[in-house]
């Protein structure tokens, strides 16, 4: 079996004029493919935007964009793991307690 071939690249999305303020978005694009015996190719594109960059009159400005999604999912999974371990745990306890 063949691992999946990954490939990740910046991409500047077309840019946007309004007015004096010309914008010029950028994406990251995750592309995941690989070959399945029988079946054929299967790929996974995953595109998120990262930044803009802002050009007025006075220069230009460069804006991140914060993955918030990421960032809250990764702050409530040590907590649901912790509680995942702790309800083993009790009713691994409760059935020792029970079979005396």
């Amino acid at each position: 079996m063949k691992l999946p071939e990954k490939r990740t690249r910046l991409v500047a999305a077309t840019p946007i004029d309004l007015g004096e303020v010309r914008l010029l978005p950028s994406v990251l694009v995750d592309t995941t493919a690989y070959g399945v015996p029988g079946r054929g190719l299967f790929r996974q594109v995953k595109a998120r935007p990262v930044s803009i960059v802002v050009e007025g009159p006075e220069g230009a400005q460069w804006m991140e964009i914060p993955n918030e999604t990421t960032a809250t999912i990764s702050t409530m999974a040590a907590p649901a793991v912790g509680i995942a371990l702790a309800a083993v745990f009790l009713i691994g306890a409760i059935r020792f307690l029970w079979r005396r």
